[in-house]
C-alpha cells in the first residue's frame, strides 16, 4: 500500500511537473534536453512517457499522465513505481506554470547543469581508463542546451504578426476601473511602474491597491515591504479586502455628486465604519469568497527590515518560492526601491540608488513579470502646494529613465483632511499622455485609497457643505466608479 507523503518539489521535479502540464513549454524544451538527462530514475521514466505522448499527440499529457502510469507501471521496478505514484498523486492544474518565461528559464538552466554534469562524468571515465582521445571527443561533441527561437517578421507581408503586436490581451495584468484606469492605462507584464509622492501621502496604500487589484484578476502577486512589520501589512490588507476598519471608528467618506452636463461636486461626509471581523470562522469565510472571486489568484506578503534586501536577494527569494512553494509571481510590488540594500558603498548614494532601480527593471524583464515600486519627491512638495512630478523625484532623477509608467499622487493638506487624491500619469506605454488628473475619493480607515473617481477637469473642487445629520450611515448606492 502506498503511503501518501508530501513531495519536496526540487528543481528537477518542478521542471518535470511544468513539462507535464504545459504544451507551449514542452514544445520549446522538447529539443533542449531528453529524458535521459534527468538525474533520478523516477524522473527519467516519467519524462520518457511525456516525450512519447508529445511526439504522438503534439500536446503535453496533463492529467492523462496518471492513466499512462496505470498502463505502464509494470515496466518499472516496484520501488520506482511507488515513487512515481506518490509524485503523481499531487498532479493537478496547480502544476501549470503561471509564468511561462521563468518556467522556460528554469528548465533550460536545469538541462544545462545536467549536460555539464554528464560531460564531467564522461571525461572522468576517460581519465580513469587513460583514454585521452575519448575525453577530447567528449569535449568536442559537447553542445550547450538552449532554446533557439528566431524572432523575425516581414513587415510588408506578414499581416498575422502585425495584428498580434496590437493584441494586448496576454500582456495586460490588470487595469484600474473607470477614469482612473483610462488615465493610467493598462498595467502590463513588461511594465516597471513607480508611484511618486511626498512622504505620508499614501504611496504604500496605492502599492497595496495595485497588488490587491492584480490578485483579484487571478494573478500571483508578491508584495515586499521594507517599512512595515508583518502584522502591519496583514492588518492593512485585511482592512482593504473587507472594507472594514480596525476599531469601528468614524472616518471621512467624501461622495461625488453629479451636478449636470458631465460635471461633479464633492460632498464631504463622515461615516461610522464597521469593525473588522476577527473570528477564525469569519476570516475563513471571507478568504474562501476572495479565492472564488479571484479565480484562485494569490497574494503573498514578505517583510524585511529597511536596507537589508538587495535586488539579488529578492531574485533569490523568488527562486526559492518557485522551487519549494510552487509560487512564481506575475507581479512583484516593492515598498520601496529607495530603501533596499544598494550594495556598493564606495560610490555616492544617488549612484547606488540608480543602480538598484536599474537592476529592479532588469529583474522584471528577466522574470517576465510586472514590477511596481514607489519613491519620495523633494522637499518642495512636502506641503502639497507644489505637485509631484518627474522633475522633483528624490535622490536621483535617472530613476525615471528606468520606469515605463510614472504615477504621481498629489494632495494638499486640505485634500488630505477631506479624503481626496489627485492622480496623474506622465507616461503611457504606447499611446499619448492624458494631460488631466483623476480625482479619487478615499477612506483609508477601511484601506480604500479610491472609492469613486472622475476627471479633475469635470469636478468642482470647492469646499462642499457639511451635513452632520446625513453622516450617521454609510452612503449606499453611491460607491460607483466614474
Amino acid at each position: 500500500m502506498i503511503t501518501r507523503e508530501k513531495i519536496d518539489l526540487s528543481i528537477e521535479r518542478r521542471v518535470l511537473s511544468n513539462l507535464i502540464m504545459s504544451t507551449p513549454l514542452l514544445s520549446k524544451i522538447r529539443t533542449v534536453g531528453d529524458p535521459a538527462m534527468f538525474e533520478s530514475t523516477m524522473s527519467r521514466a516519467v519524462a520518457t512517457w511525456v516525450w512519447e505522448f508529445f511526439d504522438r499527440t503534439g500536446d503535453a499529457p496533463g492529467k492523462a499522465i496518471k492513466d499512462i502510469y496505470t498502463r505502464r507501471k509494470r515496466e518499472l521496478r516496484e520501488s520506482d513505481a511507488e515513487l512515481v505514484a506518490v509524485f503523481l498523486e499531487t498532479c493537478s492544474e496547480e502544476w501549470l506554470p503561471t509564468n511561462d518565461k521563468q518556467a522556460e528559464d528554469m528548465a533550460v538552466e536545469y538541462f544545462q547543469e545536467r549536460a555539464l554534469a554528464m560531460l564531467h562524468e564522461r571525461i572522468g571515465r576517460a581519465l580513469s581508463n587513460h583514454e585521452t582521445s575519448a575525453g577530447f571527443l567528449a569535449v568536442a561533441e559537447f553542445q550547450r542546451p538552449n532554446v533557439r527561437v528566431k524572432e523575425s517578421v516581414s513587415i510588408f507581408s506578414d499581416a498575422r504578426q502585425i495584428a498580434q503586436a496590437f493584441d494586448d490581451t496576454e500582456e495586460t495584468v490588470f487595469q484600474f476601473p473607470g477614469e482612473l484606469g483610462h488615465v493610467l492605462g493598462p498595467f502590463t507584464t513588461d511594465d516597471f511602474i513607480a508611484f511618486i509622492a511626498p512622504p505620508k501621502r499614501g504611496k504604500t496604500w496605492w502599492l497595496m491597491a495595485t497588488a490587491f487589484a492584480a490578485a483579484l484578476k487571478g494573478k500571483r502577486v508578491l508584495f515586499v515591504s521594507l517599512e512595515m512589520t508583518k502584522k502591519q501589512m496583514v492588518r492593512r490588507f485585511w482592512q482593504m479586502i473587507t472594507g472594514c476598519s480596525r476599531y469601528g471608528e468614524s472616518a471621512p467618506w467624501p461622495v461625488l455628486e453629479e451636478t449636470g452636463e458631465g460635471r461633479w461636486s464633492i460632498l464631504d461626509r463622515e461615516v461610522k465604519t464597521e469593525r473588522v471581523e476577527t473570528s477564525f470562522e469569519g476570516i475563513a469565510a471571507i478568504q474562501e469568497s476572495v479565492r472564488r472571486v479571484s479565480r484562485h489568484g494569490r497574494l503573498e506578503l514578505r517583510a524585511f527590515p529597511t536596507g537589508t534586501l538587495s535586488v539579488r536577494g529578492l531574485r533569490s527569494e523568488i527562486t526559492t518560492m518557485g522551487t519549494y512553494e510552487n509560487f512564481v509571481p506575475d507581479v512583484v510590488v516593492v515598498d520601496s526601491a529607495d530603501i533596499m540594500d544598494h550594495g556598493n558603498s564606495r560610490v555616492e548614494v544617488r549612484h547606488q540608488i540608480n543602480m538598484t532601480w536599474q537592476a529592479l527593471r532588469g529583474l522584471g524583464l528577466e522574470l517576465g513579470c510586472l514590477v511596481v515600486t514607489a519613491s519620495h519627491t523633494g522637499t518642495e512638495t512636502m506641503d502639497g502646494e507644489k505637485d509631484a512630478s518627474a522633475k522633483n523625484v528624490s535622490e536621483d532623477r535617472r530613476k525615471v529613465a528606468h520606469v515605463t509608467k510614472l504615477v504621481a499622487i498629489n494632495q494638499t493638506e486640505q485634500e488630505k483632511a477631506r479624503g481626496i487624491y489627485r492622480i496623474s500619469c506622465s507616461t503611457t506605454r504606447d499611446g499619448g499622455v492624458i494631460f488631466d488628473e483623476v480625482v479619487c475619493t478615499n477612506c483609508l480607515a477601511i484601506g480604500r485609497p479610491y472609492l469613486e473617481c472622475a476627471r479633475l477637469s469635470c469636478v468642482d473642487m470647492g469646499e462642499a457643505p457639511y451635513s452632520p445629520e446625513e453622516n450617521q450611515q454609510r452612503p449606499t448606492g453611491r460607491r460607483r466608479t466614474r
